[in-house]
């Protein structure tokens, strides 16, 4: 149900076709398929194509559906909109996080190292940081220390949520310091940075801020915690012009190649799947005088809603995905200094987060003054930061991550009418991705889990917000 682009083919040369996370180690050394080594650049190309599958796959698309951006409108896709998911839903994603995406990065790193290419095996390291903070947002535990380790074992142990985060960060800070010990311009980049070094180092320390504020959660936001999100933040991607943005490419837009994964899998592959006719995007984005932004991601022609596939929009044949977007560390900056109860400064960064959204889909959204009611008080500002940063996010997998982190606390007036997201059945939001089938199975480390675990907030998020309903 998923298409891939044209750079992971690398995978089916330099890859090796492996099967849950015991599938690191079996066959590793003698497999006929698969090289054990290849020139760092084109492994790289393919773990960043393989990265773009998991972040604009499925787990965009099931994220889109549980923040309610995206509605499920046909088939299985009914059931994922209202929680009806199992094991084996996401069992493709963990294979390609883990195989084709980290798998690679491995050997990029090991060949680049060898050959004294600092800035790609820098941004290899860089990339691995950004995936697997992702893959313990979603699953919670999960193996790391010991994955990708195959003389050390065949069914690796799952490292705690919260040891993942800190190897994360530590894997991050070392692609950041191997990039600025040499910040050539890499050979290898099919995404918007263009293998530039400075885009990739400021990519990082988004990144880093961006996990600080996942684990701040647990801390209740300690003020050095929340010191690192605006320090790592400012020195990320948050230039208001968007020309430091980190896009995946569709410049084709050629199926089963170069073209957007949403545009493949709800025009080609699954039409009729996703739509957005229950959105809660589009009447918020419309209350926030977003109109732009709204037409950019859905079609409200003739009084329909739904996701827009024309050529150039949100959803169209070519249109770029946003790894990370200026929009995001503004507003993490935004959250940081707001939580510190210094609203001035949240204003600013809440402000800047507003100019390059209006930059970037054509809105022009008033600032916000300092007596405006909706930024006036530290509970007020908290909670326009939160609704802004739900509407800039999407459709990327990061906005489950955030709806998470914030107890799904988004809601907006329009009129005298206040709307708040509520869960699509139940009384409970999704709280994490189950462990697939095949890993259960191949690995005995994994933990056990039932259907109920579906509702069960992972480590980072099982501490109470006192700021928080």
């Amino acid at each position: 149900m998923k298409k891939t682009l044209k750079y992971v083919a690398i995978l089916a040369v330099f890859g090796v076709v492996l099967v849950g996370c015991k599938s690191f180690t079996k066959g590793y050394s003698t497999s006929p398929y698969g090289a054990t080594s290849a020139p760092a650049p084109q492994l790289f190309t393919g773990s960043e194509g393989a990265f773009d599958e998991f972040m604009e796959g499925f787990p965009s698309q099931l994220a889109s559906l549980w923040s309610q951006g995206a509605t499920g409108t046909d088939r299985q896709f009914q059931g994922y909109y209202t929680y009806q998911t199992s094991a084996q839903d996401v069992a493709n994603d963990w294979l390609t996080a883990y195989t084709n995406v980290m798998h690679n990065l491995r050997l990029t790193q090991a060949e680049a190292a060898a050959n004294g290419q600092k800035n790609l095996e820098g941004a290899a390291k860089i990339l691995e940081g950004i995936q697997m903070g992702m893959v313990t947002a979603l699953w919670g535990d999960v193996p790391y220390s010991e994955a990708l380790k195959p003389s050390v074992t065949t069914t690796p142990k799952y490292d705690a949520q919260l040891t993942v985060y800190a190897a994360v960060q530590a894997t991050l800070d070392t692609g950041i310091a191997l990039l600025n010990a040499n910040k050539a311009k890499l050979q290898a980049d099919i995404f918007s940075s263009a293998g530039s070094a400075d885009i990739w180092i400021a990519a990082a320390y988004t990144a880093k801020a961006r996990y600080a504020m996942h684990v701040a959660r647990h801390s209740t936001y300690a003020t050095a915690d929340l010191n690192n999100v605006i320090n790592w933040a400012k020195l990320g991607i948050v230039a208001t012009d968007g020309s430091q943005d980190m896009m995946f490419l569709h410049t084709g837009g050629v199926y089963n190649g170069d073209m957007n994964l949403w545009y493949s899998f709800g025009v080609y592959d699954r039409s009729g799947y996703v739509g957005a006719s229950k959105s809660f995007l589009i009447p918020m984005l419309e209350a926030y005088g977003m109109g732009s932004q709204m037409n950019f991601y859905f079609d409200t022609t003739g009084g329909g809603q739904d996701l827009n596939y024309n050529d150039g929009a949100g959803f169209g044949p070519t249109t770029e995905f946003p790894v990370f977007r200026a929009s995001e560390a503004n507003l993490l900056i935004a959250e940081a200094y707001a939580r510190e109860n210094d609203l001035p400064n949240a204003r600013t960064y809440l402000n800047y987060a507003i100019a390059y959204n209006n930059t970037a889909f054509g809105d022009s959204t008033a600032a916000y003054a300092a007596a405006d009611p909706a930024v006036a008080t530290q509970s007020a500002l908290l909670q326009t930061i939160f609704n802004v940063e739900y509407m800039s996010l999407f459709p990327q997998v990061e906005a489950f991550n955030f709806l998470r982190r914030i107890n799904y606390d988004i809601k907006y007036t329009s009129g005298t009418t206040t709307t708040t997201l509520t869960p699509t059945n139940g009384t409970q939001f999704p709280q994490r991705f189950f462990y697939p089938t095949n890993e259960v199975t191949a690995n005995p480390h994994t933990p056990v889990q039932g259907a109920s675990d579906l509702f069960t907030k992972t480590t980072v998020n099982s501490v109470a917000d006192p700021m928080l309903p």
